[in-house]
């Protein structure tokens, strides 16, 4: 039987349900093994109850996606519905362009603007026609390669694909900046983000950029999820422990999956863990100072949590103090008899009268 790998790229193209049609389709063509390329799918996942078909365990690339599934697959499929055909277009050809040679087949499914079938590869199998005739699909030439990153002197200019005016730009989580134009690029140099050609730059985002290498950094624009769902909670076990996430919302399953609460630093890192933690019933305090850039929409906050908005820029400042004081200098930490309130008085404690807000959820 036909082994089919899936690599199913980012909530959109699950949200629209057409990941949930296409994997009933191939079942019906072969054996498929569904996976999931990029962190922020995780929720749409779990909101169509497919956790169980697609693979969540673990946070990979798309490509990593595609070369776990290369060896034990004949065919591998990427599939994606980007902001349009063109973009979708190029996001295949990045990913590819980040492969080693592959002896077996590696298409392209984007539903951006209908339904396209596209080539990666020049690798032929007979499931690509087929394939193409169950879905009635439109057969896309895949994109010449792409100008990608460039280094010169020392400075490293890595360009932003799809990217729209007045979108945010995130390099590994983090918002450095929000576009002017179409045509963007992020400069860096000896692993510091040093501008954004055709964009605005956001020095407080760069700052919790330690060090960055554009060639591997996962680079998006625009919103990370703009579909109204009603979450769905996975069961959780209590398990007596306690983390913190700071800035690291992408790695919100990884640090928080067995943990009973957490302690979550930064507005837009609190409004996008918030999210998948509400999925792992799992409550978290906020803490927040304002300036939230807005790069998810509709994103929703663990029953029993609380937020607490601090005076504008120290966000940053309570959060490692709670981090030294509280946890220890570690990201967890044992609960013992303190629990959430326990904890929570002493965030609170520590916060002092940086406070300005306090909202229970």
């Amino acid at each position: 039987m036909l082994r089919i790998g899936v690599v199913i790229h980012g909530p959109v193209v699950i949200d629209s349900g057409r990941a949930g049609k296409l994997l009933e389709i191939l079942s019906g063509m072969g054996e498929v093994h569904p996976a999931l390329g990029g962190t922020m799918g995780r929720a749409a996942v779990i909101d169509a109850g497919l956790e169980d078909l697609i693979d969540i365990s673990r946070s990979l690339k798309p490509s990593e996606s595609i070369l776990a599934l290369n060896s034990s697959c004949d065919v591998v499929l990427l599939v994606n519905e980007g902001k349009s055909i063109e973009t979708g277009s190029a996001f295949g050809r990045l990913v590819f362009e980040g492969l080693p040679v592959l002896e077996k087949p590696l298409y392209q499914l984007e539903f951006a603007g209908g339904c396209s079938l596209i080539r990666l590869n020049n690798v032929f199998h007979p499931f690509f026609n087929e394939l193409r005739q169950v879905l009635d699909a439109s057969v896309v030439q895949s994109l010449p390669p792409a100008r990608g990153l460039v280094t010169e002197n020392g400075i490293t200019r890595r360009p932003v694909f799809g990217v729209k005016p007045g979108e945010c730009v995130t390099v590994n989580g983090i918002v450095i900046g929000k576009a002017l134009s179409y045509n963007v690029e992020i400069i860096s140099s000896g692993g510091r983000i040093i501008g954004l050609d055709g964009g605005r730059l956001k020095s407080h985002g760069i700052e919790k950029l330690e060090h960055v290498d554009l060639s591997s950094a996962v680079v998006r624009s625009g919103i990370l999820r703009d579909a109204v769902t009603t979450p769905r909670v996975l069961e959780h076990k209590a398990s007596g422990y306690a983390v913190i996430i700071d800035h690291s919302a992408e790695n919100t399953f990884e640090i928080a999956k067995d943990a009973d609460m957490a302690v979550v630093v930064g507005d837009d890192t609190t409004a996008v863990a918030g999210d998948l933690l509400t999925r792992l019933g799992i409550p978290m305090i906020g803490i927040t100072d304002g300036d939230r850039d807005g790069i998810t929409h509709y994103a929703h906050v663990p029953p029993g949590s609380m937020v607490i908005r601090v005076s504008p820029g120290n966000d940053d400042i309570v959060g490692r103090r709670i981090c030294e004081e509280i946890f220890g200098g570690r990201g967890r930490m044992e609960m013992e008899g303190a629990g959430f309130e326990g904890i929570l008085a002493s965030v609170l404690g520590l916060a002092g009268g940086l406070v300005e807000e306090v909202v229970r959820y």
